[in-house]
């Protein structure tokens, strides 16, 4: 038996080697008491032990030790918090919980806000007991104002869970390049809710689908926040994207809900997906956390749960200025927290005990089986400011430095897509909120993967108004987006993500629904005349251009089956069939939903079974021609500049015999001709995207060279 522990810092509570006692660390720089507080159940009773801890000479680090036999030799799981004290409110020996003994300050100028009154789980818990609103809806009791700051809060406070661990072996995905992937992203829930099974919209659950999801096609799941956070926060927290504790799966989506379970379920997850070939990755949110928000414009009125209460300015970037609208003073005292991540507080990124949590958070699920992990909002961790205003930089920052973090604590960072590696993937959301220079898409290290919002649109645009775009554009994303990635394999292609509409969607409405809470009113869409043939035309060729692009192409699990969520392009709040996938009409023949799932899997196989298309060298393969088979300069001025031009052709060069791919942007059919086959070998088409019956990619001979494409559609020919 043996407790996960990180490699590098030590932090949160471990099993001594001898098996006789636990031991508490505790990062706090400015921390001047911490006092280790011991539960035997999460709510309803206060402490049974509470041990002050003590500061290692030199360090920034709290600890302490309980023998085994104290905590009933952890035959049940234990539960514990701490109580912090600082410069605003000091330790007094007499000091009693729900008194002012010691109080100086709700926050001082330094944004201190510490406060022995409330309880702090612990950031490296891999289990937290429950959630703030399990217990107080309105999240009262965690705050600082002047009705709360003087509640003791112990016996309603999430407590860290520490329990005898059992570690399980997750079996292993056979190496290949990342180059190769092929990525589905998901909510957990949305993807097994409507499915007949006992374990619907759970770890298990999850673990039960993955032969769905390998039959699909794709290589690699992404899911939507799985680190716990409360998901009533806000009225309602649906997707995740609000982090309480980066150590701890989320409770809310374990089957047995059982103490000491939850991290076994999520193992069985990632070890039964890896036994059908797909990989995992997380989507990871370190640049803010659920707590840390100041309520009501009163910059005395803060929640309070954990990271704020140990350390507010060493977790946090503060600022001296007020959220826009507060009618707090102006005085200068950093003791507001920066909102470039729009969500409350930016997380401090030039903080070492920050840095060593995130990076001993990724490995701790790398070591869990996790392949990858996409950041959202990544930018922030390319922050060097300390100050009031974001400073960029991805050679100096945090962000460059992570993978070598990694190595110390025993994982290792994929370096280069194009080999079969062993190690994890590190994929940024290349921008955050606000903030000078905060889109950064292109900048980050070479070994990071980027999403790639150049391709979302350019893509767009080509299939609902390709008015707007050049042909230059389109090469620009054929050739992997090269004007931003230049010689760096680093996109990740797609469509529609979780932020906006479902692919389904963003071909059916011209403007979100107007119910839908803060999705973008610029977003690019349409409902392509109400035309079932002019909407699934336009699919397909998007399809087209996402797969056979450079790049690694990822999709909404939903957008394979045609999930629609009615038009509302940001359904982060809602725990519905708004978001839960039906499958239903996607397996019944000859549904338009149907005719797009069978298409989309024969497009991802088609891919798969033709390497060249992921190749790193991709761009070299490919060779550009006009109508009358001229080839063409791709980097001539006129191409770039001129918007009248309407047809492209690319072939794609390959040993088994070249591939031909035939552009159209004009409104009406249009009539070009295919260069010349190799000797001995005849063109024969696999599929037009304005074509129903072209779903199998089945060969058919072509004969003669001269085609006809239908309106803003698009060809593919092999030579056989």
């Amino acid at each position: 038996m043996s407790f996960v522990t990180n490699s590098k810092t030590n932090l949160g509570a471990s099993l001594d080697s001898d098996g006789k006692k636990v031991n508490f660390r505790l990062y706090s720089k400015n921390a001047t008491m911490v006092i280790l507080c011991i539960f035997e159940r999460p709510t309803g009773e206060n402490a049974v032990m509470n041990l002050k801890m003590q500061k290692q000479k030199g360090s920034d680090i709290w600890e302490t030790s309980v023998k085994t036999y104290a905590l009933k030799d952890l035959k049940v799981p234990i539960f514990y918090g701490f109580r912090v004290f600082g410069p605003n409110w000091q330790y007094k020996d007499n000091f009693e919980v729900g008194t002012d003994i010691g109080f100086i300050s709700k926050v001082d100028e330094y944004g201190n806000r510490f406060n022995p009154n409330k309880i702090a789980y612990d950031p490296y818990s891999k289990e937290i007991s429950h959630l703030p609103s399990d217990v107080c809806p309105g999240l009262e009791i965690f705050r600082s104002d002047d009705e709360n700051y003087l509640k003791d809060n112990a016996k309603q406070a999430p407590k860290s869970v520490f329990y005898l661990d059992s570690e399980k072996n997750i079996a292993t995905v056979e190496k290949r390049p990342f180059c190769e992937e092929i990525i589905a992203e998901t909510h957990i829930k949305d993807m097994t809710y409507n499915v007949t099974m006992k374990e619907g919209g759970t770890y298990l659950g999850a673990a039960k689908f993955a032969p769905v999801i390998k039959r699909m096609g794709f290589t690699m799941v992404e899911f939507l926040p799985l680190q716990e956070f409360d998901f009533r926060e806000d009225g309602q927290n649906y997707w995740g994207y609000m982090t309480l504790n980066f150590f701890s799966p989320s409770r809310h989506y374990s089957y047995s809900k059982r103490y000491g379970k939850i991290l076994d379920e999520f193992r069985e997850m990632v070890d039964a997906f890896h036994k059908n070939g797909i990989k995992v990755c997380m989507d990871v949110v370190y640049n803010h956390t659920g707590e840390a928000r100041i309520h009501w414009h009163n910059n005395d009125n803060a929640s309070l749960m954990s990271y704020a209460l140990i350390d507010n300015q060493s977790y946090y970037k503060l600022t001296t200025n007020a959220h826009q609208g507060s009618c707090c003073d102006s005085k200068k005292e950093r003791n507001y927290y920066r909102q470039n991540s729009g969500c409350h507080n930016d997380t401090n990124s030039t903080n070492e005990g920050f840095c060593n949590l995130v990076a001993d958070s990724v490995a701790f699920w790398a070591k869990q089986g996790v392949d990858a992990f996409r950041f959202d909002l990544a930018v922030s961790l390319m922050d060097t400011s300390e100050d009031d205003k974001a400073k960029y930089c991805a050679h100096t920052s945090f962000c460059a430095n992570l993978a070598n973090e990694l190595e110390k604590r025993g994982v290792k960072v994929i370096d280069n897509p194009n080999e079969a590696q062993e190690g994890i993937m590190l994929i940024a959301e290349p921008w955050t909120c606000s903030g000078e220079n905060s889109y950064q898409l292109g900048n980050f290290p070479r070994n990071w993967m980027e999403w790639n919002d150049v391709s979302r649109d350019t893509i767009r645009r080509a299939a609902l108004y390709p008015a707007h775009i050049t042909l230059y554009d389109v090469i620009n994303i054929f050739e992997g987006t090269k004007s931003r990635f230049k010689d760096k394999y680093g996109a990740i292609n797609y469509i529609c993500c979780h932020d906006g509409f479902s692919l389904y969607d963003c071909n059916s409405y011209s403007k979100p629904n107007p119910d839908t809470t803060g999705g973008s009113p610029w977003e690019i869409c349409s409902d392509n005349q109400n035309n079932e043939e002019i909407k699934e035309n336009a699919i397909k060729k998007e399809l087209t251009m996402l797969f056979l692009s450079k790049g690694v192409p990822m999709m909404q699990l939903g957008d394979i089956i045609m999930h629609s969520k009615c038009g509302n392009n940001n359904s982060y709040n809602l725990d519905d069939g708004t978001n839960y996938y039906n499958y239903s009409a996607a397996n019944k023949k000859g549904t338009f939903q149907n005719r797009i799932f069978e298409f989309c899997k024969n497009l991802i196989n088609f891919r798969k079974s033709n390497p060249v298309f992921s190749l790193a060298n991709y761009n070299e393969k490919l060779t550009y021609f006009n109508e009358h088979s001229q080839q063409i300069d791709v980097n001539s001025e006129n191409l770039k500049s001129d918007y009248s031009k309407n047809y492209i052709g690319i072939k794609v060069e390959n040993n088994s015999g070249d591939f031909f791919i035939a552009f159209s942007k004009h409104p009406f059919d249009y009539k070009f001709k295919l260069p010349k086959a190799q000797e001995n070998k005849n063109w024969y088409i696999l599929f037009d995207t304005s074509n129903k019956e072209h779903i199998t990619f089945e060969p058919k001979e072509f004969f003669g060279l001269e085609y006809v494409l239908n309106p803003n559609s698009m060809v593919v020919f092999k030579e056989l």
